[in-house]
């Protein structure tokens, strides 16, 4: 996989060990024992925590991602952003001092120790036959799922630039290829316990990790065995019935507005204006809103209305206007695709193993399907109007949109810097969340 110049990241993995001591309560409650944590009716507790560890994880790495791409914008003149860190990320520069840009590896880190360390419970219970299997299905998967995100976002390794990938748990630095080869492994014991559904799920995230791993025949074998049409989604949770927040919506929506959409998210849909006399089309004599330069985003609107090009759009591309600084004369926007702390997030879905469909079949794969009628597949989903045509350039337009906040744009750019070129203005190209190699560290220059 290419690598490009990768943002800095310190590493700080702060795991605790498996027992949980609780201080300044009554004797009897004290302590957690493994003897308590190892009765089988534990599993489904167990279980829970897996899920709740990775959906923050998986959210937290998701929304960086995306502000690392061309997808998300911090802008210091929308009211609710405070703070330097996502204007850092957002212009790629990152001082690795400060601990809190760690925070998503450790998430990462702590994700796959829990899956780990239920494994290694289920080892030595003796449970009933289908929670056993459901505990192992999620041991397995969600051991396999860090290591895709740290294979995939992660990168400053001793070969830099032509590799990327992390440490896990303390170990040595893993290339991004070695770390797919364990994710493989995880997901390839998650099928011997998966029941129908969880079999597709599986096949999907297989199909995805080859194709951002170039193994393109490989991944038409798995994405043709994925979710299809109709399949529900496999989602992190959040909300009320777990501790953490959707973070999409925490700080890119409605509760708190640190990062807005791309402009040319709100291209499509047209700008906003004062339909003065009612004909339903901006007139010259009329007040629009103008939204900030699509592309470089360099904060301020170009002072000329745009019209809607797609605006059938609005179904998969919810948005809403944010504050601004009082004076300033352009507006930005904010996602409510996920409109409450409690918005599920796809991991990966139907729609999305339709895509890796298209594109494995305009790669010449043989997966069951065309392009065409895949991608149309996912856009009957939303009622939009059947494509002619497809190519390269279609496809990605319509990844853009399908995917649009879940941390795929900046695999899409790194996969393809040519018809995806990098919109920032007076800073170098940064392509991943970086964790420095420790050689690096060493060195009084750096950086």
């Amino acid at each position: 996989m290419m690598k490009n110049i990768l943002i800095i990241m310190q590493i700080l993995i702060l795991i605790t060990g498996c027992e949980s001591f609780v201080e300044n309560t009554a004797p009897s409650v004290s302590y957690v024992s493994d003897d308590d944590i190892n009765d089988p009716s534990n599993i489904p507790f167990l279980i829970n925590g897996v899920l709740n560890e990775y959906s923050y994880a998986h959210t937290y790495v998701s929304l960086w991602a995306d502000g690392l791409s061309d997808e998300l914008v911090n802008d210091g003149k929308v009211q609710g952003t405070t703070g330097t860190r996502g204007e850092y990320i957002d212009n790629g520069f990152f001082d690795h001092t400060q601990g809190t840009y760690v925070r998503p590896y450790e998430a990462i880190a702590l994700a796959w120790r829990s899956a780990h360390i239920l494994k290694e419970k289920l080892d030595i219970m003796d449970g009933e036959e289908t929670a056993e299997a459901d505990g192992y299905y999620t041991a397995y998967l969600y051991q396999g799922l860090p290591c895709f995100l740290l294979g995939s976002y992660y990168g400053r390794g001793p070969n830099y630039p032509d590799d990327g990938g992390a440490t896990l748990n303390g170990s040595a630095f893993i290339p991004s290829s070695d770390l797919y080869g364990m994710a493989m492994a995880y997901f390839d014991s998650a099928l011997v316990f998966a029941n129908d559904y969880q079999t597709k799920v599986v096949h999907s995230l297989i199909g995805r990790l080859h194709l951002y791993g170039g193994n393109y025949s490989v991944a038409a074998v798995h994405a043709s065995q994925g979710l299809q049409d109709g399949d529900a989604p496999f989602e992190g949770l959040s909300g009320e019935e777990w501790p953490w927040p959707n973070w999409y919506w925490q700080r890119t929506g409605n509760f708190r507005t640190s990062w807005t959409l791309g402009s040319r998210f709100k291209y499509l849909l047209g700008e906003d204006f004062e339909d003065a006399n009612g004909n339903g089309v901006w007139d010259s004599t009329e007040t629009f809103i103008d939204c900030a330069v699509p592309g470089a985003d360099v904060g301020q609107g170009d002072g000329v209305y745009n019209g809607p090009t797609e605006p059938e759009e609005s179904v998969r591309l919810p948005m809403s206007a944010a504050s601004m600084t009082p004076g300033v004369e352009y507006v930005r926007y904010f996602q409510t695709k996920y409109p409450d702390a409690d918005s599920p997030i796809s991991i990966i879905n139907w729609q999305e193993n339709h895509l890796i469909l298209a594109e494995l079949a305009l790669r010449n794969e043989a997966v069951g399907v065309s392009a065409l009628d895949a991608v149309n597949a996912v856009r009957a989903s939303h009622g939009l109007f059947s494509l002619e045509s497809i190519d390269f350039s279609v496809l990605l337009h319509e990844r853009d949109k399908e995917l649009f906040c879940q941390g795929q744009r900046l695999m899409d750019q790194n996969r393809f810097p040519n018809e995806l070129p990098w919109h920032m203005l007076g800073t170098e190209t940064w392509h991943y969340l970086s964790i420095p190699y420790e050689e690096e560290l060493a060195n009084p220059n750096y950086p």
